[in-house]
């Protein structure tokens, strides 16, 4: 062997060189991402010495509201209302997931279990206006009680309606 000429030898990561630091990055989380969508930070990952650095990959959950139920891009609302304002009229107001004030009048109109159009989810993706449904389910919630009078006088009122 020749002692004369240079030798090569391979580096191997020193894990003495390795530093841990914190680093705060910004996440943004489109409107309308549902649970399971990722958003991936290229390069923000893991660094090594003699490697290439990794990607952070954030996996998107959804929070639990109070209120509102999301089905796809749609979003449900129950309402519970007392029988006499789903027969003679009500207004039903309540904020939206992005703070703005919803309100619908129920003025000529019996209302029957269903839905009621309006905004729900962004679409993700899609334009800045579009959105899915909001559907309010109602729960109608009659009377415990009713007194002789007011049974007669419901039936009357109520007879031939159909």
């Amino acid at each position: 062997m020749d002692h004369t000429q240079p030798r090569t030898f391979p580096v191997l990561p020193d894990d003495r060189l390795i530093t841990k630091k914190e680093v705060t990055r910004t996440v943004r989380v489109m409107p309308g991402m549902r649970k399971g969508a990722t958003v991936t930070l290229e390069g923000a990952g893991d660094e090594r010495p003699g490697c290439l650095t990794g990607d952070a990959v954030f996996v998107i959950s959804e929070k639990r509201h109070k209120r509102f139920k999301r089905l796809g891009d749609d979003l449900v609302l129950r309402a519970r209302e007392p029988l006499v304002s789903v027969l003679t009229g009500w207004q039903l107001s309540f904020r939206l997931l992005g703070g703005d004030k919803f309100r619908y009048a129920f003025r000529d109109e019996v209302i029957c279990p269903g839905y009621v159009k309006g905004r729900g989810m962004p679409v993700a993706g899609g334009d800045r206006e579009a959105h899915g449904d909001l559907m309010v389910k109602f729960d109608v919630v009659f009377p415990e009680n009713l007194t002789d009078e007011q049974r007669k006088g419901l039936a009357e009122i109520l007879r031939g309606c159909e």
